[in-house]
């Protein structure tokens, strides 16, 4: 079979293209981004490029990569809001699993996410404002030495960026207008308060009934950066519960496609709160792709209309490790030049050689991806050396 993705030069992408490439299947990777030098991945055999997604012409680039290349099936794992709002044209030209566009909209904001988790009992952090006024108004009382509020941009911006944690209100309302120029739209919460290993991510599939049709489940062990970032180690988790309390939500919406719940439990009163949803699969698909959870080739199958709803019952392994290795040994080098966590830093030297990690997704039998990958990485780190540091607060 034919398949076209978008983002595919991604990590979730490249997992993806592998893993179906593995099964048989040809591919065709579309992304804004060419990795360095026009190498790509094995598995793939051609390459398109695509303007950004909040580009106008997006869509209509898209369209006009199916028409040219002919696929069998569309995987939109990136540009899922341009494909939502075009989806009927979309669907006449080739199958694609993707849910309305009012539902991606619902899910990219996190207020709308935490007015639907109101309406339908599931536990989320309580908002304390979508301005400074209000924020100051409903300041919350002192707890500790731990941060008393979490300003979030109210759409994505991946990695943790965009998030300030506050511990006062003075300078509030000038550093609210510098993170709404930089960001958009802003919400503010309170503080969940819990170590890493109290963060969850949940990652569902959903057919075009929106029937649940694969699930996983991981407890962060580990981020980077530290504070709020992206998991470089996880292990698998069969907390099924966490999957039932999110359930109600993409059955409102009548969800179709992946999603991802990212969740933290409260130390205090141990109730599991949801923080954000994520629309798209999760830069840690290739995780549950090696614990046997295809949600590759289920997603394949769904957007053509071949699927069976999943039971809610454990099917892959609990316990299973996973690590991402480049931002993985920034996290411990980080923890081995601060005396106090020092001994999660030598936990950290040894945990490849104890757990034997699955999921890393620079792998040596990609070499091409592999290369083009890392210089364009390092590429990118050195264009953003020469504009500045990128801004990350704590208040």
């Amino acid at each position: 079979m034919r398949v076209l993705l978008t983002n595919g030069h991604r990590n979730a992408g490249l997992s993806i293209m592998r893993h179906l490439g593995a099964m048989g299947h040809r591919l065709i990777a579309a992304d804004t981004r060419a990795l360095a030098f026009g190498l790509r991945s094995r598995y793939a055999e051609a390459f398109g490029w695509l303007p950004e997604p909040s580009a106008p012409e997006y869509a209509d680039r898209l369209l006009a990569l199916i028409r040219q290349v002919r696929p069998d099936v569309l995987m939109p794992l990136g540009g899922l809001v341009a494909v939502s709002e075009r989806l009927e044209e979309f669907e006449r030209e080739t199958p694609v699993l993707a849910a309305a566009a009012d539902a991606y909209e619902s899910l990219q904001d996190k207020r709308k996410v935490y007015d639907l988790c109101e309406q339908l009992g599931i536990a989320y952090p309580r908002v304390l404002g979508t301005d400074p006024e209000t924020l100051i108004a409903c300041w919350p009382k002192a707890n500790g030495d731990l941060p008393l509020a979490v300003i979030k941009p109210r759409k994505d911006k991946g990695a943790g960026r965009g998030l300030v944690f506050l511990h006062d209100r003075e300078g509030l309302t000038e550093l609210w207008q510098k993170l709404t120029e930089q960001h958009g739209q802003l919400v503010a919460t309170e503080f969940i308060p819990g170590p890493v290993d109290a963060q969850y991510a949940v990652q569902l599939l959903f057919d075009r009934n929106s029937e649940l049709v694969e699930f996983f489940v991981l407890r962060k062990l580990r981020q980077w950066p530290t504070d709020s970032g992206i998991t470089v180690e996880a292990t698998s988790s069969h907390e099924l519960e966490l999957v039932s309390q999110v359930l109600p939500l993409f059955r409102q919406l009548g969800w179709r496609g992946p999603v991802e719940v990212e969740l933290k439990r409260d130390v205090r009163t141990g109730r599991v709160c949801v923080l954000e949803i994520n629309p798209r699969f999760s830069g840690t698909v290739a995780f549950p792709l090696s614990a046997g959870v295809d949600l590759a080739g289920s997603m394949l199958e769904a957007s053509l209309g071949r699927s069976t709803p999943r039971a809610l019952r454990p099917y892959y392994a609990a316990g299973l490790h996973y690590w991402n290795p480049f931002p993985y040994c920034r996290s411990v080098f980080s923890d081995l030049c601060r005396m106090s966590r020092m001994t999660q830093g030598l936990r950290g030297l040894a945990m490849p050689l104890i757990q034997r990690p699955v999921g890393n997704p620079y792998v040596l039998s990609d070499p091409a991806a592999l290369l083009g990958k890392v210089l364009w990485q390092a590429g990118d780190a050195l264009r953003r050396g020469r504009a500045g540091p990128a801004h990350r607060f704590e208040h």
